[in-house]
């Protein structure tokens, strides 16, 4: 009774605390401050930069890249095959990163990255580029969900909205920095430059990480280790996965929508996607998405949330961009200017919130002002046309921006403190979150390709006999992604297939519109948990002395009991204490 009484005893039970890895490491012991925290600090947000760039940087080299190899058939595979394999790994990198360790998992993650960059820069034909981008791909989905995970886990949530503020600012203008920086080393250098810059900066990342993240070793050995892996999951898992966005790629660009290829794709996938859930949730020792994720609503709603956020984000990018250099004739140095008012917005708002969160706690009100300045930002953006001013197009892109950096780190921030205590899941939860975003970016670009390709093609077949003796149909289709062509025609044809061009680009932009506005229903409903202070989270010093408590009391136990032997769990959490005061 008097333990509940006691005041310090009541402060130190309400303290926030988050679970172990499940690696046999300790959450405190990944603490890091000083130099080490800003050398990790400092690698992950390299790492992220460039995994963001590489989402977007092909946009411009893809005609380029099409008459060096003569494979204007494959160059989207560039960009697919990328997109594909980040997507499907970006979950499994988590556990296993929590079999053998952050900083080892981090690390080939990297590799991994460089080595496809590395392919791609050296490739002389366009089946090997393409497997470069498939290898960066599977590096870059555990780069993007390690880097969040080691951020975690090196700081405590109170301090954690400002890191993830700053990452954001890295994902999102380095990818609409992409077409800017491509297109500058396509015109000014070589295409080949656009994966060059991944192997100086991932050398530095890699580098720091190896020098300064110095976390206790995963226990067990390798062949235990091994066994943790679930295998069978995981393959059920990539399959699901990879047929469904094959099946969104080719619908209506390699293949008719209707066709069987498509549909069996389709199907396939349901079907595999039905049988990873009874795996997962019923069968596995280890599953990729715990179902204590799936069923906490504090988790769901804003990993669901990222999703539309990154569908709708990606496919608008993607169409900004064909917007400025279609319509606008804009070449792609000239795109990237123009796109500065949506970069501005982005850092302006990241940042903000992430100090707005930090000294409010608040974490739900920014995530609904920021979904509703995307509905609204994104609903603006459909009044651009080609007559648009300057001003115009300046102004119309702020609000996007503003609404793109306020939610990646509210989602993340709400996710985390929502997290089970379950060992492991803050780890899960932070993959679970990156997969979303992948998977969601994936899916809107294919997507927005979709609805423009179709848009087009129908304003096309309605209007063709408007250029009849002038184009033909199918002449008309493939000018829409040759600018120099198709502002070269006469001003009277030219006008006629940007119109048709404008109206399938404000198509794609309604449609984001739309899931936008779900967006702000799912930001409503997030928990209305505040994040703890400073004083309200477990440090080092707390964890430490709690395991101290527990010795006592156990040593208390054993001495009243006499027993002859001493137990076990004792014997470990002495020699956890003796550890730490040695490397104190």
């Amino acid at each position: 009774m008097s333990d509940n009484k006691d005041p310090e005893n009541q402060i130190q039970k309400e303290k926030f605390s988050e679970a172990d890895a499940g690696d046999g490491t300790k959450v405190y012991e990944q603490f890091l401050t000083g130099v080490p925290f800003f050398m990790c600090f400092i690698a992950c947000f390299i790492s992220l930069f460039l995994i963001g760039l590489d989402q977007t940087i092909v946009m411009t080299i893809l005609v380029t890249v099409g008459e060096k190899f003569n494979a204007y058939d494959k160059v989207s595979w560039l960009s697919t095959g990328y997109l594909l394999t980040m997507c499907i790994f970006a979950a499994t990198w988590g556990r296993v990163s929590i079999t053998f360790g952050r900083k080892y998992s981090f690390i080939t993650a990297v590799v991994l990255f460089e080595a496809g960059s590395l392919m791609c820069a050296l490739s002389q034909n366009i089946n090997v580029l393409i497997g470069g981008r498939v290898l960066a791909g599977i590096g870059g989905g555990g780069v993007q969900t390690l880097a969040f995970v080691v951020a975690s886990e090196i700081t405590t949530i109170d301090k954690r909205s400002l890191v993830f503020s700053i990452f954001g600012v890295a994902l999102s203008v380095s990818s609409v920095c992409g077409p800017l920086i491509g297109g500058a080393f396509t015109e000014n250098v070589s295409w080949r430059w656009c994966f060059y810059i991944n192997l100086p900066l991932g050398g530095l990342a890699v580098l720091a990480l190896f020098f300064f993240l110095k976390p206790p070793p995963a226990k067990g050995t390798l062949k235990e280790k091994l066994k943790k892996l679930d295998y069978v999951g995981t393959f059920l898992f990539m399959v699901a996965i990879v047929l469904l966005l094959l099946a969104l790629s080719f619908g209506g660009v390699q293949f008719p929508w209707k066709s069987g290829v498509v549909i069996s794709f389709f199907v396939l996938s349901f079907l595999f996607c039905i049988a990873f859930g009874l795996w997962n949730f019923k069968l596995s020792h280890a599953p990729i998405i715990p179902y204590e994720l799936v069923i906490t609503l504090g988790v769901l709603l804003p990993v669901s949330a990222l999703f539309l956020v990154f569908f709708c984000f990606m496919g608008s990018v993607l169409y900004l961009t064909t917007y400025f250099q279609i319509v606008n004739n804009a070449n792609p140095l000239s795109t990237g200017v123009h796109l500065l008012p949506l970069i501005l917005g982005i850092t302006v708002s990241s940042l903000g919130s992430g100090f707005l969160m930090r000294g409010t706690r608040y974490i739900k009100p920014f995530a609904i002002v920021g979904s509703i300045f995307g509905a609204c930002g994104l609903g603006s953006i459909t009044l651009l046309n080609q007559y648009s001013s300057r001003g115009e197009k300046i102004g119309l892109l702020i609000l996007p921006g503003l609404a793109i950096g306020c939610l990646l780190q509210t989602g993340m921030m709400s996710a985390q403190i929502s997290a089970p205590k379950k060992t492991g899941a803050t780890i899960l939860t932070t993959s679970f979150f990156n997969f979303s975003r992948a998977l969601g970016g994936s899916i809107g670009s294919d997507l927005a390709q979709t609805i423009f390709n179709s848009s087009y093609k129908s304003a096309v077949k309605k209007g063709a006999s408007k250029l009849s003796g002038v184009l033909t149909e199918a002449e008309i289709i493939s000018i829409a992604s040759k600018p120099d062509q198709l502002h070269a025609l006469d001003d009277e044809t030219r006008d006629i297939i940007v119109t048709w061009i404008m109206h399938s680009i404000r198509n794609v932009f309604i449609s984001s519109t739309s899931l936008m506005c779900l967006c702000v229903v799912l930001c409503c409903l997030f928990s209305n948990k505040r994040l703890p202070s400073a004083t309200e989270v477990k440090t080092k010093e707390d964890y430490e002395a709690e395991l101290k408590e527990q010795n006592s009391k156990r040593l208390d136990k054993n001495y009243s009991n006499n027993d002859e032997e001493k137990d076990p769990e004792l014997i470990e959490v002495e020699h956890e204490i003796s550890n730490n005061e040695t490397q104190r």
